[in-house]
């Protein structure tokens, strides 16, 4: 999620930041998540339901039950009912985020239900708060709610195993690397954007940003992956509903208070569950596939990695300079690698993408009110 990082309330206290007022609690009731074709029926001003799984009495239960209720850490909070939580999936969570934000500052505590979070904007924070993974912070709910995705991939994984995984991924991303991703990737799909867009522009109809920049970084990422056209921007796949659908339920796992999902049982009857299983059965494949395919090629030309900033001109991928490198790794582990960069990379880029152009829309009105007032000089 843009400018915010998600740190366990349990684990050690960030290091001190500038004095605040007493902290204020904000209560804030959230609209109810866009409407999604499928709903039956009308009454668009009917309420939102309650789920069960979330009752407003847990987060003041918890806090109680567990002695948060007399927190002397001096965080500003904001209280937000764990069904407010719910109603975002599938809306645009960073809104409340930065509305907090606003009236609490850049670290501020976020209680919903049993789980407790501190959202970190501030970069100082940040950046203590990534140096001190896996020593101080772990990824908790993230990995716990990701694992059916991801496996054992470094999005999610801890300790030794998350540096051996980084090790081995990071030499992939050299400057030459990247210099020939900008030319061959970066600039063609950021220009198939601007060409999609000129369409609504003349017609002056509204567009929505976060799908086409979601489209855009997916097209780039499997270019950048696996020398892989997902064509994203024009055309539909059954990939891509996967990847939404595996993040959308590891959204709402993130909200459940009952880890239902961890019985193999209910995993086989459950409508939810099933529909998950499928699309990440289809993300599996289809990266399964693109593996056996460049293994292939490569074994067959006998490549190897000639250089620290080898690249493979017809087929600059990160995926061909894994194989090319030789490493003893088991195809599941490469392919839980990979899913990690294709699914977690792409979603988040474009969330960056998405927020950052809202921002600087606000600030261009903003300019221009002032340069038109000053237009006179």
């Amino acid at each position: 999620m843009p400018a915010a990082a998600f740190a366990s309330a349990f684990a050690s206290p960030p290091p001190p930041w500038a004095p605040r007022p007493p902290p204020r609690h904000a209560s804030l009731r959230l609209p109810p998540p866009r409407s999604s074709s499928n709903n039956s029926g009308g009454g668009g001003g009917d309420k939102p339901t309650t789920s069960w799984v979330s009752p407003d009495w847990l987060t003041s239960l918890s806090r109680s039950v567990l002695g948060r209720g007399n927190d002397d850490s001096g965080i500003p909070v904001a209280s937000a009912k764990l069904d407010d939580v719910q109603d975002l999936l599938g809306g645009a969570l960073f809104l409340p985020l930065f509305k907090w934000f606003r009236e609490e500052g850049p670290v501020y505590r976020l209680a919903a239900g049993p789980r407790d979070f501190v959202i970190v904007s501030d970069p100082a924070v940040a950046k203590h708060v990534l140096r001190g993974y896996g020593t101080r912070y772990e990824k908790g709910l993230v990995a716990e709610v990701s694992e059916f995705l991801f496996g054992s991939g470094f999005a999610i994984a801890e300790g030794a195993l998350w540096t051996v995984r980084r090790r081995a991924v990071v030499p992939s991303l050299h400057k030459r690397f990247l210099s020939v991703m900008v030319d061959k990737v970066f600039c063609k799909c950021a220009e198939r954007l601007v060409e999609k867009l000129e369409t609504y522009a003349l017609s002056g109809e509204p567009v929505n940003m976060e799908a086409r920049f979601s489209q855009m970084t997916l097209d780039v990422i499997g270019l950048s992956l696996f020398n892989y056209n997902f064509d994203s921007l024009t055309s539909d796949s059954p990939v891509i509903d996967a990847v939404y659908t595996a993040l959308k339920e590891a959204e709402a796992r993130s909200t459940d208070l009952l880890p239902y999902w961890q019985i193999d049982l209910l995993c086989k009857i459950v409508p939810r569950q099933i529909k998950a299983e499928k699309a990440v059965n289809t993300i599996r494949n289809t990266v399964e596939d693109l593996i056996t395919k460049c293994k292939a090629i490569v074994d067959a030309e006998n490549e190897q990695i000639e250089g620290e900033e080898y690249v493979n001109e017809a087929d600059p991928s990160i995926l061909r300079f894994l194989l090319a490198s030789r490493e003893e790794v088991s195809s599941l582990q490469l392919r839980d690698d990979l899913l990690s960069m294709l699914v977690a990379g792409h979603e988040t880029t474009g969330s960056v993408l998405t927020w950052t152009i809202y921002l600087l829309s606000k600030c261009y009105t903003a300019e221009g009110s002032s340069s038109t007032k000053e237009s006179p000089r």
